[in-house]
């Protein structure tokens, strides 16, 4: 079976693609002046391109506005520079923000695939006023933005545009060793009022591998060198607690914590940390934590582990798919040590290794006092022709007797250039106080994509003991089969830029219950300009649960717009059907959730956010609801400029009946390179009864604790 599936794959691997010829970069022995003007002689020798074409809303077609890319590079930066230009540039949407905020306005963005295997690719992105984003790029050239790298950039509005130059230096990136190198690039300029994006080279959806399609560059001399970077870092944490009413002060706390970063070879690295300050500068949002079948989920933030998380990615999984997460690191909570080896050996093959040494359980809970989670994983991949792959994954959890054990293999195979098939098959051996259990995680699943037409399926199956490991499950014990087609009009309108009828349906069959399920989505989507949608869907859908079928029947409405450079509203409504999950006595109900968020923008450096989420539940021809469950969060944001900010978040949890409020004063110099200065206090609606000894309901809110925060890290690099 595994040789007849490596020739499949060899096979399906020497399909034709799209490809562009390749073009030597002009150098120089020139650095430009970042400063948003293109005066420099240099530029006048540079590889330029002007052949843009629009993404969205439509595919191939040519700009409304003219934009020039300039590439060159010596033999320790690659420059890029965007002029673009404007008919109307006082309707240029910009504000100062910090990195990774620039949201809401227009960008300019460079992509890299610097390996050239056309499996991921580095982004730099900035705003008009050269306020940095970046990241890494999927193989389908899915951005994930919470990686940053060492780079600069500039831009100035002018009276027919902006400009925007980025300096990127090559020891902040992996590519292969060699004397002479081919890489592979995008370029692209979203036009926030039209909402357009424009790109070079052309992409067509049907033109095979996304980052296929780049076009192909040939570097000569460059070196990424092997990079040390060493990052201490020292944080003092006080809180303020409550006793019987009355605030009691604790002693303050200071920890030291090291980070290193080894580069073992061009495209391999090795990172290791001791004691790390893992405390997030911003607090997750609150989200709904009642009523639930899974347990909440919320996104990685904490640097250590962003790195190489594109090497995490998957094969086979699709929205929904039982099997979410193949490495979900907030997982891991409180690390003592941590090792991590990632990159490439070679050009083709691929690996990531994790270890580390979780203090979590032994700090909340007594019993388990000095007692430690073992956590690691490997993962190894063999990149093939355009965006196929084969890989294999293991990885292993030990604590307290317990150890959970994981491997398998997963993979992807272009079978054409508008199609593409992914799988993995996972297996785990979970042993506990002598009772072992074992299950697997089987998956495939295939895609179709052309400029109208999409087509997504899916075939699932999660055994009842399957253990996810480090991973993220939403369910075990179920068979699921996806399905997802969508057709998208063009009409010839100023107002309206596509419009896109969907259907999306999971037909499940649940084991433990020997119940069928299904569910079904019937919708359309509307793409307006200035970032506008409105998307309206019926939802006709049972569910089973705890050995019960019960409706899910819904009608739900999302939309969002951006106006202005000052506004910005968006949300979503859900009414119908919902489940009330008890194991013991699970019941019918009917109930809605509903997001709201409005942004205001009143000046270049304020930022307003409120966000309103709200979930109501209650039995059928009821009058009183089970339960009501609101969170209102506001977030005030003033950007003195790229480097420095002051943030004000409120959160009031109207359910718990508790408001929380943080201030955070942050510099960042360049990612690493920090100073944090915060204050937290949480307050709740009780007061201290001195005659019962204890807390009871009150009207007025009693602050219950107090937390102050101070971080500061410096970055060294070699």
């Amino acid at each position: 079976m595994t040789r007849l599936l490596l020739l499949f794959c060899t096979f399906y691997s020497l399909w034709p693609s799209t490809v562009l010829a390749t073009r030597p970069l002009p150098t120089t022995t020139q650095a430009p002046d970042l400063d948003g003007i293109l005066d420099e002689p240099l530029w006048q020798s540079a590889f330029v391109c002007t052949d843009f074409k629009t993404i969205e809303p439509d595919y191939g077609l040519p700009p409304s506005e003219f934009t020039e890319l300039y590439l060159i590079y010596d033999d320790e930066y690659l420059y890029v520079a965007f002029n673009c230009r404007d008919r109307q540039p006082q309707q240029i949407k910009a504000s100062v923000s910090g990195r990774d905020q620039s949201t809401g306005g227009d960008w300019v963005a460079f992509c890299l695939d610097a390996f050239n295997d056309e499996g991921s690719a580095y982004f730099f992105a900035t705003n008009p006023f050269g306020n940095q984003s970046d990241g890494m790029l999927d193989s389908n050239a899915e951005p994930d933005a919470r990686q940053d790298w060492l780079w600069k950039s500039s831009g100035k509005l002018n009276d027919g545009g902006y400009v925007v130059e980025m300096a990127i230096p090559f020891r902040s990136l992996r590519f292969p060793a060699g004397d002479t190198l081919t890489m592979g690039f995008k370029a692209a300029r979203f036009i926030s009022r039209r909402s357009e994006e424009v790109d070079f080279p052309e992409y067509r959806p049907d033109g095979g591998a996304a980052l296929a399609q780049f076009q192909k560059i040939s570097l000569s001399g460059i070196r990424s060198g092997r990079t040390l970077e060493i990052l201490p870092a020292v944080t003092w944490n006080k809180d303020i607690g409550l006793n019987e009413g009355r605030a009691e002060s604790l002693p303050g706390k200071t920890e030291f914590s090291l980070t290193t970063k080894i580069g073992i070879s061009s495209g391999l690295t090795l990172d290791a940390t001791y004691n790390p300050d893992f405390s997030q500068v911003e607090t997750d949002a609150g989200q709904v934590d009642i009523n639930l079948r899974n347990a909440l989920r919320y996104p990685e933030k904490r640097p250590f582990f962003l790195e190489g998380q594109e090497l995490y990615g998957l094969g086979g999984h699709i929205s929904d798919s039982p099997l979410e997460a193949l490495v979900n690191t907030r997982n891991i909570v409180d690390p003592l040590v941590g090792l991590k080896l990632s990159g490439r050996i070679g050009k083709d093959n691929i690996l990531s290794a994790l270890y580390a040494l979780d203090e979590y359980p032994g700090n909340v809970i007594d019993s388990l006092n000095g007692r430690m989670i073992h956590h690691s994983f490997i993962r190894f991949g063999r990149r093939l022709r355009d965006d196929n792959y084969l890989g294999g994954i293991y990885s292993y959890q030990q604590f307290n007797g317990r150890s959970v054990m994981l491997g398998g293999g997963d993979g992807q195979i272009r079978l054409n250039a508008s199609s593409q098939l992914g799988f993995h098959a996972i297996a785990s051996r979970d042993r506990s106080s002598g009772q072992l259990a074992n299950g697997n995680a089987l998956g495939i699943a295939y895609g179709y994509s052309t400029r109208k037409f999409e087509f997504t399926t899916g075939l699932y199956n999660v055994s009842e003991h399957f253990h996810p490991g480090l991973g993220y499950l939403n369910r075990r014990g179920i068979t699921n089969l996806i399905l997802s087609p969508e057709y998208s009009f063009y009409p010839k309108s100023k107002w309206l830029r596509r419009i896109t009828p969907y259907y999306w349906s999971r037909h499940g069959y649940d084991h433990p219950s020997r119940l069928w399920e299904t569910f079904n989505v019937l919708g359309v989507h509307f793409a307006l300009p200035r970032q506008s949608y409105l998307n309206l869907s019926t939802w006709l859908a049972n569910e089973t649960f705890s050995g019960r079928q019960f409706s899910r029947n819904a009608l739900r409405i999302r939309f969002g717009t951006e106006p202005s450079n000052l506004l910005a509203i968006g949300g979503s409504w859900l009414s119908g059907k919902m489940i009330y999950y008890d194991q013991e006595a699970p019941y019918q109900g009917v109930g809605h959730n509903l997001e709201l968020q409005l942004t205001l923008r009143p000046g270049n450096n304020l930022n307003f956010t409120t966000t309103l989420v709200q979930s109501s539940l209650k039995r059928p021809g009821a009058q009183e609801w089970v339960y009501q469950y609101t969170i209102w969060r506001n977030r005030m944001v003033y950007q003195f400029n790229d480097k420095l900010f002051l943030r004000n978040i409120l959160e009031y949890n109207v359910f718990y009946q508790k408001l929380a409020w943080n201030v955070l004063l942050s510099f960042t110099y360049v990612p690493g390179t920090v100073v944090h200065i915060g204050y937290g206090s949480g307050f709740e609606r009780i007061d201290w009864n001195d005659q019962t000894g204890s807390y009871f309901p009150a009207d007025d809110f009693m602050r219950t604790e107090q937390h102050f925060f101070f971080k500061a890290s410096y970055l060294w690099r070699k």
